[in-house]
């Protein structure tokens, strides 16, 4: 179990890399299975890898914010999306941890390494991570 989190918390530090190197690197020691995601703000998208989606319920691998909190535990929801503005204000790095519900009924933890990039030339900015679910909880469909 991830040290850095406990169930429906989270963090947000200030734009360095440090915090979200050390949480990449406790991820990296544990076994889990991770996949990548991007939010473009300007459009509120998010990019999902395949399996997320699949594991979130997500309608496809581009999906917006309500068919993500849909998959979280609701007494979560809102940190997530505190988290998430904070984020978007300015350039930060940040992590949550929430349970989600499978469509079978079973329960697994989420966690979320994420950072803000706000600073692109053309004035749009993104959100960028990793989700991560621990693998002996995750039971994929062939």
């Amino acid at each position: 179990m991830l040290k850095f989190m406990t169930p429906g918390c989270g963090a947000v530090r200030p734009g360095q890399l440090g915090a979200y190197e050390t949480w990449m690197r406790d991820l990296n020691t544990e076994d889990y299975l991770v996949e990548a995601w991007r939010c473009d703000l300007a459009s509120g998208v998010f990019h999902l890898g395949n399996q997320t989606a699949m594991l979130l319920g997500a309608p496809t691998h581009r999906c917006g914010i309500v068919d993500l909190m849909r998959a979280y535990d609701q007494s979560d929801r809102t940190t997530v999306l505190n988290i998430l503005e904070q984020a978007t204000a300015s350039p930060s790095s940040f992590c949550f941890k929430t349970k989600i519900s499978r469509p079978a009924g079973e329960i697994s933890q989420l966690f979320c390494v994420g950072r803000s990039l706000l600073d692109a030339p053309d004035g749009s900015g993104a959100l960028q991570g990793i989700f991560a679910f621990p693998r002996e909880r995750v039971i994929l469909c062939a």
